[in-house]
């Protein structure tokens, strides 16, 4: 079982709330002897009216537990509506944790956010430390998701998702050189980019890996681009390759903005470097339209909706392409020999031939050519929609979880999420 301490596994590769809705994974980090995955949740509700940071840790990146919530809203605080998206980062033998605290209205409308952060010597005990610096001129309430790392020259860099006062998208960036007090200093982006911004870019994340720097971060607002399979999901999630100037704190793009994953629900990923030097991934699968979220199957069945992706290791080639694969923990593939009878359970396809592999009756997946497409039945319409691999595809991997699906190429180069379900043609009771 992946969660040690459930009794009833929902999932059997993914992790997942056992109620309420989970969203994006926050403050990804290994510390004293664990790994600590944190989440953003909402234990009362499927919804995002209230936000808590829920907490996992692990010994092997294999069995997991869940432990008490690891910070909650304080009344009459910066943060009395929700503790959102951040990140953590160890200093000094103490884990600290930077996230974004959120105040809303009597109306419930969100009126103001604020770049916060607290520390722990054990990983499951936070103190909260209170407000880090004021909000930044010349941006809405829309600033968010704080990253932290220190640079090559020692200092300390932060950098958050943001919405200008004109509605435009940017990441922009703090310094310090004593990880207390914090200087501005604007975007890390300057004019590049224009065709990516949208109106707000969400969690950017800036990692090192195999000696290229990498630059993730979400845009909300792009229009989907049909024709070359991208853009299609209601936000999106990718990557440049470029060179962080630390002296100028700016990210210089060398790349074009290239999506993470091509399936439904993948947004918001974070990343950890493990004992061993690797880089891993999670990413959260549930970005949906609000009427699409709220018809969920899980949410009548099982009161509980969303789960994260498989994590995943990370690399890049020679060509500035992102190279991810499921870590070597969670995997225990057998190779597919029959189409037509898929349970639970993690498969290699190595095959010359078009084929397909039918899931349910409003779930399918096909190779045609060098393309893999995956199709289902919208359970909130009823329509049909497709996403898209193409590529080397004549060796796959799947990992096919009780209602989440992963396909890798096995080059690495390519990864299809998305969730599926098992319903009846009314689409009015989960059959999980």
């Amino acid at each position: 079982m992946l969660v040690t301490n459930d009794e009833v596994a929902f999932e059997a590769y993914h992790l997942y709330p056992t109620n309420g809705l989970l969203n994006d994974p926050n403050g990804l980090v290994f510390f004293k002897g664990k790994y600590h995955v944190f989440y953003q949740w909402n234990p009362k509700a499927c919804n995002h009216k209230y936000k808590e940071w829920g907490h996992f840790i692990s010994d092997d990146l294999k069995s997991w537990q869940r432990v008490e919530t690891a910070l909650k809203p304080s009344l009459d605080n910066l943060d009395s509506a929700g503790i959102y998206s951040g990140a953590a980062f160890v200093h000094d033998d103490r884990l600290y944790v930077f996230y974004t605290g959120n105040v809303r209205d009597s109306a419930g409308h969100s009126i103001k956010s604020s770049q916060m952060w607290a520390v722990s010597d054990d990983g499951l005990n936070f103190e909260k430390l209170g407000e880090l610096f004021p909000h930044p001129q010349g941006f809405t309430k829309d600033v968010r998701d704080p990253m932290v790392w220190q640079g090559k020259n020692g200092h300390y860099f932060l950098i958050l998702g943001a919405q200008h006062d004109n509605q435009v998208g940017d990441i922009i960036a703090y310094e310090s050189t004593d990880f207390k007090n914090w200087l501005f200093r604007g975007s890390i982006l300057g004019n590049q980019l224009q065709d990516v911004r949208g109106y707000m870019l969400e969690c950017p994340g800036y990692i090192e890996v195999d000696g290229k720097q990498v630059l993730m971060f979400s845009p909300q607002g792009l229009e989907p681009d049909t024709k070359n399979h991208r853009y299609e999901n209601i936000h999106n999630t990718g990557y440049v390759v470029g060179h962080f100037d630390e002296a100028t704190v700016k990210f210089h793009v060398d790349t074009d903005f290239k999506e993470v994953d091509q399936g439904f629900e993948f947004y918001a990923p974070q990343t950890m470097v493990a004992p061993d030097g690797r880089r891993i991934m999670w990413g959260w699968a549930g970005m949906m339209t609000p009427d699409r979220e709220a018809a969920v199957p899980t949410i009548a069945d099982k009161s509980w909706v969303h789960v994260l992706s498989v994590p995943r290791e990370l690399h890049v080639n020679s060509q500035n392409e992102l190279v991810q694969r499921p870590i070597a923990e969670v995997l225990s593939p057998t190779l597919l020999t029959d189409f037509d009878q898929l349970k639970v359970g993690q498969y290699r396809i190595v095959s010359a031939e078009d084929w397909t592999i039918k899931l349910s009756q409003n779930a399918e997946l096909k190779r045609v050519g060098n393309t893999v497409v995956f199709s289902r039945r919208q359970w909130e319409t009823e329509g049909i929609e497709t996403r898209q691999i193409t590529g080397n595809v004549s060796q796959l991997l799947l990992i096919l979880d009780i209602d989440v699906l992963e396909v890798y190429t096995e080059d690495g180069l390519a990864a299809m999420t998305s969730r599926w379900f098992k319903l009846n043609s009314v689409y009015g009771k989960n059959n999980n």
